[in-house]
């Protein structure tokens, strides 16, 4: 309750706060086309709200012109609020949640998403950078370098994206090379001995090529916490990042873009804990006990050749792209110091695709694309080891296993105007999908197979859509109106034994919404705000039977909900930023769904049978969530201070499908206070987590175990110099 009183009474100071600007602003000037995110005069300029340019669609527009709702997060509002990562986003997008588990990432937006590790899981919010899909659950979790800018899509995409996404989909758009010489270059020094760095150049070569390179390295040296079976640090990280494109513009009809990128890390911040009550009991805040050291080394390297061509009539454009992600992990399942269940995984990943378009010139009326998707997807455990004392008298079981993906699809949208102020979309998509699942099973550092190799395959076709009527009440006023239907894969689970994988099918969205968007008072306030409603069938979930884990199609589930957004430009030095989001979820009639229940003993039974979800809210799902934040620059003599903090508020939250465990309501809180000089020098102290909030990112009850979690990061906080030209 305190929490919920806090956010209210900060968004109540951002209604009062705002109020002086708008009894300032008069007139209802409105920008040009041509001058779009800059006004004719420099004092309105120093105080409009500002536009950002999105690409949800595949081409650019303002934001508030396009019928979609969308968060977008400029790199200086993400270095504002100290998110450096994918893992930190939920920070400033309401009703997202981002589940860390074990080394993989699992977006749940709008209480829809997937926590499975398996590799061969896609997520159901779709991850690309600079339009490149994110295959990998463990790829996934990186920091940003050289970002311009991040776009949070809510619902259902299945027309204009290559890979179908039930949930939404996570642009990151990283900066691109300039011709003019550019440099920005930063070191950090914080709290348990964290260093860290990044790096950005760009320049032109010649008249027509131009590069840019970011680079980006972190070390914690000092765990957050400790393990007290091993007597060793627990809870720490390593991770290195680099970027880079070259630009090609033989004339001004083309564009060639030929990107690179790679990455490095050590994560020793993925072991299990037990929480109160669980198991042999909680150890204390970031305290661990298992037998062995958990960990996940990663390296993953990719590229992409993006080529654009205006014909005049039409422009077409290709993207091609490669990656390759390869792991190791080892996890201590039983949390205990006793070996009883060890899990030791070699992961391997290859993704190659294809998409091309051919689309309307950026001055038509009619705006239309349409183009074609090829993805090949290969992920394989060799192995997946599983050892200990649970498998007495064997020692214990191998995994073998890999999934094979190949999909094409075809699909248009266009955008006509009816009027001058009204606008129907429409979008269509076919896809085929084909995944063909090898696997076997055999006794650990054996040749005695327990599951010989067996070859499986599943083959979906499924339609997907979106229609939209947006109408234009004034220049800054947008309301809009949408139905979509969207799709996510189906496939086998790599951690499942031959036998027993069945495969699991697409799971379906559609997904109804209004929405409206408004940018008032002389641009100073941008107000967006959206309604929706999901039906959700064929969930795919994990589910836990006999040791063997596998991922199903569950129940049906229905959804709705409402978020604002707004941004107040108060004064030339201050802006204010605050959101929010309420979500309602309940599942429908799930006979047998999968449940455990805590015994005095503080280990698990193994469920109910004839337990029934129905009536149960979704997993990661709170029923509130937002977020306030200010920035504020004043300038002095040879430069400008800025001050800048972000609040969090995010509700009680279930972890799985029997509302047993969940995640109490918590607020965190991040500020930075830094000087900024004229010539490019600045100096900034910060922290994130200043209420050192204790809460979980992750948390499942084991049936015939315990219950395991994951805590967030504690209070950190340093000092960062810069330096840029």
């Amino acid at each position: 309750m305190r929490a919920k009183l806090l956010l209210l009474s900060g968004a109540s100071a951002f209604t009062f706060m705002i109020q002086p600007a708008l009894a300032q602003t008069a007139g209802n000037s409105q920008p040009s086309q041509d001058t779009v995110g800059r006004n004719d005069r420099a004092d309105e300029a120093d105080q409009d709200a500002g536009v950002i340019i999105v690409t949800a669609q595949r081409r650019e527009q303002r934001l508030q012109d396009v019928p979609i709702s969308i968060s977008a997060v400029d790199s200086s509002t993400l270095e504002n609020t100290g998110i450096t990562g994918t893992s930190q986003l939920q920070s400033v997008v309401p009703n997202l949640v981002v589940v860390k588990s074990v080394g993989a990432a699992a977006p749940f937006l709008r209480g829809i998403g997937s926590s499975s590790a398996d590799i061969a899981a896609e997520s159901s919010v779709a991850i690309y950078v600079d339009g490149v899909y994110q295959p990998s659950v463990y790829a996934n979790v990186f920091e940003f370098n050289g970002l311009e800018r991040i776009e949070v899509l809510k619902g259902p995409q299945g027309t204009l994206f290559g890979r179908n996404a039930t949930g939404g989909v996570v642009q990151v758009i990283t900066k691109a090379p300039s011709f003019d010489p550019e440099m920005d270059f930063d070191v950090s020094y914080g709290n348990y001995e964290t260093v860290s760095s990044s790096a950005y150049i760009s320049g032109g070569l010649t008249d027509s090529l131009a590069a840019n390179l970011a680079v980006q390295y972190q070390n914690q040296n000092e765990g957050w916490g400790r393990n007290v079976t091993l007597g060793t640090d627990d809870y720490y990280a390593r991770d290195f990042n680099a970027r880079g494109k070259l630009l090609f513009t033989p004339g001004d009809a083309t564009e060639i873009t030929l990107a690179g990128n790679y990455g490095k890390f050590n994560h020793h911040n993925i072991a299990l804990q037990n929480p109160p009550g669980a198991g042999l009991g909680f150890q204390g805040r970031y305290q661990t006990a298992g037998n062995a050291d958990a960990f996940v080394d990663g390296e993953g390297y990719g590229g992409s050749l993006t080529a654009t061509h205006d014909f005049g009539p039409f422009m077409v454009r290709s993207i091609t792209a490669y990656s390759k992600f390869d792991a190791t992990q080892v996890i201590d399942q039983d949390t205990t110091p006793l070996p009883i269940v060890r899990g030791d995984f070699v992961i391997d990943t290859r993704m190659i695709s294809e998409e091309f378009h051919v689309l309307a010139p950026s001055d038509s009326d009619f705006q239309w694309l349409a183009g074609v998707f090829y993805y090949n997807y290969d992920a394989e455990i060799d192995p997946t080891k599983i050892t200990g004392l649970a498998f007495s008298p064997l020692p214990g079981v191998s995994l073998f296993g890999v999934d094979k993906t190949r999909s094409i699809s075809g699909f248009a949208q266009g955008t006509y105007p009816l009027t001058d102020q009204l606008s129907l979309t429409a979008g269509i998509r076919y896809t085929r999908d084909e995944v063909t699942y090898t696997g076997s099973q055999y006794i650990s550092d054996s040749p005695i197979a327990l599951d010989p190799e067996q070859t499986k395959k599943i083959v979906t076709e499924k339609p997907t859509w979106r229609v939209s009527l947006d109408y234009k009440f004034s220049p800054e006023v947008l309301g809009y109106i949408s139905y979509n239907r969207g799709t996510k894969s189906g496939g086998f689970s790599l951690g499942t034994a031959p036998s027993f994988n069945t495969g699991f099918l697409p799971e379906q969205l559609d997904a109804y919404e209004v929405g409206l968007k408004t940018q008032l008072l002389d641009r100073r306030l941008i107000f967006n705000s959206s309604a929706f409603y999901y039906d959700f069938e064929n969930i795919q979930f994990q589910r836990v039977v006999a040791g063997v884990v596998s991922t199903v199609n569950g129940p049906s589930a229905k959804l709705y909900g409402v978020e604002v957004e707004l941004t107040g430009r108060v004064t030339r030095e201050l802006t204010l930023r605050a959101n929010g989001g309420y979500l309602h979820t309940e599942i429908g009639d799930f006979p047998g769904a999968p449940n455990t229940e805590r015994l005095p003993s503080g280990f698990n039974d193994t469920g109910d049978p004839t337990y029934n979800a129905k009536g149960n809210r979704l997993p990661n799902a709170p029923e509130l969530s937002g977020n306030i934040g200010f920035e504020y620059r004043q300038p002095v003599n040879g430069g400008a201070i800025r001050l800048s903090s972000n609040l969090l508020y995010s509700g009680k939250a279930y972890n799985e499908l029997d509302n047993r465990l969940f995640v109490d309501e918590h607020v965190v809180l991040s500020a930075s206070l830094g000087w900024e000089g004229d010539d490019g020098l600045r100096l900034s102290v910060w922290g994130s987590n200043l209420t050192d909030s204790y809460y979980y990112t992750y948390q499942a009850g084991v049936a015939g175990g315990s219950d395991i979690a994951q805590p967030a990061p504690p209070r950190t906080y340093g000092v960062t110099l810069g330096y840029s030209f």
